[in-house]
């Protein structure tokens, strides 16, 4: 999932379904993804429901598009931090990210904290695919001069994807990612030899 495809979606937003996507945002953070209602996005947002349902038919739905606006951002953000950077470098880069960003996003911590069963839900739905979050790492990694063939490389990224939201998902006493320092160096020992010399 290169970053331009889903900018092109997002893009191509009205305002008003930029407000109610941050609006839905804050309620998914709030109340979890499973008791958020279209009610209380509706009600936040000052529109009916009606309006809602007409742009996004189902809550599924609405969560599929508040989750694609937050992939933009993470792989605009990784695009930037492996500028320059050969593949091994990018591994680094792209893990710290990953990690960094559940950290730093509310609705991720929320899933994380309070949901975490929904990713593996998630991983099987359009709502958050892990093969197309797969592909934009895989994306960037080819980006930066990685020369494996391409069925190696989806599966180098699918690896590195599933490593991160494991580690995410289910903390390990091994690894204390609030350390940035710890985290590129588990990268480094354990994920950067995934991808070769």
């Amino acid at each position: 999932m290169p970053s331009h495809s889903v900018a092109g979606e997002v893009d191509g937003m009205t305002d008003l379904e930029r407000t109610i996507l941050d609006t839905a945002r804050v309620v998914f953070e709030t109340y979890g993804v499973r008791r958020a209602n279209i009610e209380d996005v509706a009600a936040r947002a000052g529109v009916s429901r009606s309006t809602i349902y007409r742009r996004f038919p189902t809550k599924d739905d609405l969560f599929e598009q508040v989750v694609r606006r937050e992939a933009e951002i993470f792989f605009r953000t990784l695009d930037q931090a492996t500028a320059g950077c050969d593949p091994q470098q990018a591994v680094i880069e792209a893990f710290a990210l990953g990690v960094r960003l559940v950290q730093d996003s509310p609705l991720y911590s929320r899933i994380a904290e309070s949901e975490p069963e929904l990713l593996g839900m998630f991983s099987r739905s359009r709502a958050f695919p892990i093969g197309r979050f797969a592909d934009g790492i895989a994306h960037t990694l080819r980006r930066c001069g990685a020369e494996v063939a391409e069925p190696d490389l989806a599966n180098i990224a699918d690896i590195l994807l599933r490593v991160a939201l494991g580690i995410i998902v289910f903390p390990t006493d091994r690894l204390d990612t609030s350390n940035q320092a710890a985290v590129r160096d588990y990268a480094a020992r354990y994920l950067v030899p995934i991808i070769g010399r």
